[in-house]
């Protein structure tokens, strides 16, 4: 038999429906035979890079500077907590088969997910790659008439592991360094750490903004031809403005109001036709975006919603994507795709299948496509508000497609003077096209399709009736929103200054329509968000994305080095070359220990940050995290908390271990690190429940559990 394996368990289902040639419900269970093939499906990754003090035991809690830098080449890796049955499940399927379809994700980490595995596990036998964008029956078939050799695929593989080494060596070391001369846990991330600095540079620029008066002249003319008074908008040369945006001074404005006011003049006018296009189809940055701005869903929510409309309702088509172009195949399905949408939504839309937008150019489709619905019918009752919008969204976006462009008639009038030129232009909706159908969903009316009026092309005479001169203020930038910073981090290259840095981040995204130098993928930016969050480095307010003063604090102490986008810009150039089998996979790795070296024995010293922060104390016995001091308690980094109506707390995610004190006695930091390093501590002056006092040894037992000793005999937990 051939052995499938998809990248998910549902996918896997999606994949034996269609070529297993049986009926599979969604709760079916894996693996699943037939016609030839048995398909299987992983859970993400089932691997994870072996954690430090597993490979050597100084490495462990507690941390100390000695040991760094942490440097493991080719990191070996093992099952991740949980996954193991699934991995020894796959090498027994392994040992029957006779060749392997690779069915991970179309994306790097899709495919070092399964090229990983089969790695670990031995296997040398034949290798296909499917790429599978839509999961729908038909065009998981059609993946599967267009497989390709696996080997001429796992370049990507090999980028994602070195990106992957490297993240981990970046992170363990940098973060180490912070936290021991800093005195608390700081963290330290390739992506979260310029994108802080987006954050923090943002609200600095708009506490430190100084307000500056600026001056606009209009001229207001009345013209025999025109049966309205036309606004010229004074249009200052590069010479009077002298490198600013604005003139702030009044002199130049001044001077031509007294020259003009009540004077005759000539202006020429041109007319022209503007054509607006529909906006492309999503892809996940823009949409995260949009739906940020439209109805401020954040964005992991926004990006959790969008796995769950694929996978749980198969509603879209692949969702993580960077890119919002599409193939000839769509244009040729859209018919019936939309069909089914539109009924599904109850929308009636009048929509031209003849009409092929600019989206349909496969040129700017790789792995990748736009996101777009699916030919599914779906019962929008099953799904939650939020849900809808975004489904809808997408629809829509999709069905913009088959509109015809807005069409507006363009009168451009203008004179010239010495310091500039006098513009007026007049715009006219001619044709809605598809902003009469979609206007609203794009962006909110700004009155930009009134009727301006018109002055038709040629010479005119007229007279100045009078010269008004505007005095405005400069305003500061916004504060963040998450749509607003996901998308400046899809193009963080225009805030670079260093333009080599700003030339690899562009290069990086060549070719990528939704992306222009940007840190992250689209996959991971929210997450990325979160963890900002998370870890208090920035909070959100009323909307708004702002640094604390943790967060700003901590930013102006990273090492210069680390502290831009100029990190992934550098990776990226070396990954291209692990990708083309140039360079070994190690080599971003070493990098990141050269950059390292530089600052090792600088940063943070004699720094310190304000503020009451979480100690690690050491690695959770349970799930290996970070064990960290909250209050009296000591908890473990995955636990997360949500705050109910009723005003309590409850533990929504993690693996549930904390240390509290035993017996009515407090555990200091030293205590708690030697009960999670695995040492038993004496500890004195405990109370019993009957209240009296004792004396005994600690330890924790294999569940994390307190385990008193009294003269070496064992005692339950009290």
């Amino acid at each position: 038999m051939k052995l499938v394996i998809a990248e998910k368990p549902m996918l896997a289902r999606d994949i034996a429906r269609a070529i297993c040639g049986k009926k599979v419900s969604e709760s079916a269970k894996l693996p699943i035979s037939g016609n030839g093939y048995t398909v299987i499906g992983c859970a993400g990754h089932l691997l994870e890079l072996v954690s430090p003090e597993k490979i050597n035991e100084s490495w462990g809690s507690p941390w100390t500077l000695d040991v760094l830098p942490i440097h493991v080449p080719d990191w070996p890796k093992e099952p991740s907590a949980g996954k193991e049955g699934l991995v020894e499940e796959i090498r027994s399927l392994l040992d029957k088969a006779e060749s392997v379809i690779h069915a991970g994700d179309p994306d790097d980490e899709g495919q070092l997910i399964v090229d990983e595995l089969l790695d670990y596990l031995g296997y040398n036998g034949q290798v296909q790659r499917a790429y599978i964008n839509d999961n729908i029956e038909k065009n998981i078939c059609r993946a599967f008439d267009q497989l390709v050799d696996n080997e001429g695929c796992r370049g990507a593989g090999r980028a994602a592991y070195a990106r992957q080494m490297a993240d981990m060596c970046f992170g363990v070391n940098e973060s180490r360094l912070a936290t021991k001369r800093l005195g608390s846990l700081f963290t330290v991330g390739r992506v979260q750490t310029p994108t802080l600095g987006l954050v923090v540079n943002r609200d600095e620029q708009i506490e430190g903004h100084s307000k500056r008066k600026y001056y606009e002249l209009t001229a207001f003319v009345q013209c025999p031809d025109v049966d309205l008074e036309l606004p010229f908008k004074f249009k200052p040369t590069e010479a009077v403005l002298a490198g600013e945006k604005h003139l702030f001074s009044p002199e130049v404005p001044e001077k031509l109001k007294a020259a003009l006011d009540g004077t005759r003049q000539a202006f020429v006018t041109e007319t022209s036709e503007k054509r607006v296009s529909p906006p492309l189809p999503y892809n996940l940055t823009v949409l995260l975006s949009d739906m940020s701005r439209r109805f401020k869903l954040g964005a992991a929510k926004t990006q959790q919603i969008t796995q769950d409309l694929r996978d749980k309702y198969k509603a879209i088509t692949y969702n993580r994507t960077d890119c919002q172009y599409l193939k000839e195949e769509h244009f040729a399905d859209a018919q019936a795709v939309l069909s089914q949408a539109m009924q599904n939504l109850g929308a009636d839309w009048p929509l031209d299948f003849s009409i092929k937008s600019k989206a349909f150019n496969e040129k700017y489709v790789t792995a990748h496509h736009g996101i777009i619905p699916q030919e599914v019918d779906i019962d929008l009752s099953k799904m939650t508000a939020d849900e809808r919008k975004v489904y809808t969204a997408i629809v829509e976006r999709y069905a913009m497609q088959f509109l015809p462009s807005a069409v507006y008639d363009v009168s451009t009038s203008a004179f010239d003077v010495d310091q500039g030129r006098f513009e007026c232009v007049l715009r006219n909706l001619r044709n809605a096209g598809w902003k009469g159908v979609f206007g609203n969903a794009v962006e909110p009316d700004d009155g930009e399709d009134a009727s301006d009026g018109w002055v038709e092309a040629g010479e005119h005479g007229a007279v100045i009736d009078r010269c008004e001169i505007a005095e405005k203020e400069t305003a500061p930038p916004k504060p963040y929103t998450e749509g607003t910073l996901i998308t400046d981090m899809a193009s963080i290259a225009k805030y670079v200054t260093d333009p080599e840095i700003k030339a690899v981040l562009k290069q990086k995204d060549d070719g990528k329509k939704g992306e222009h130098g940007g840190i992250g993928t689209t996959a991971t930016r929210s997450d990325i968000i979160e963890k900002l969050k998370s870890r208090g480095f920035v909070a959100e307010e009323k909307g708004k994305l702002r640094s604390t003063p943790k967060g700003r604090a901590f930013y102006h102490l990273l090492p210069a080095d680390i502290k831009g986008a100029d990190t992934t810009a550098k990776w990226w150039l070396i990954q291209q070359d692990v990708a083309e089998r140039k360079r070994d996979s190690n080599a971003i790795q070493q990098s990141v220990i050269e950059v390292f070296l530089s600052h090792q024995d600088t940063a943070y010293v004699g720094a310190s940050i304000p503020g009451k922060e979480k100690v690690v104390v050491g690695p959770c016995p349970l799930c290996g995290k970070d064990v960290v001091q909250t209050g009296k308690v000591y908890s473990c980094s995955s636990n997360k908390n949500e705050k109910q109506e009723d005003g309590s707390w409850k533990q929504v995610a993690g693996c549930g271990f904390k240390l509290f004190g035993f017996a009515g006695k407090k555990l200091t930091v030293k205590q708690a690190e030697s009960l999670l390093s695995g040492e038993t501590i004496s500890l004195k002056g405990c109370t019993s429940k009957a209240g009296k006092k004792f004396d005994c040894k600690l330890r924790l037992d294999a569940d994390g559990k307190p385990v008193p000793e009294f003269n070496g005999a064992k005692k339950g937990r009290k």
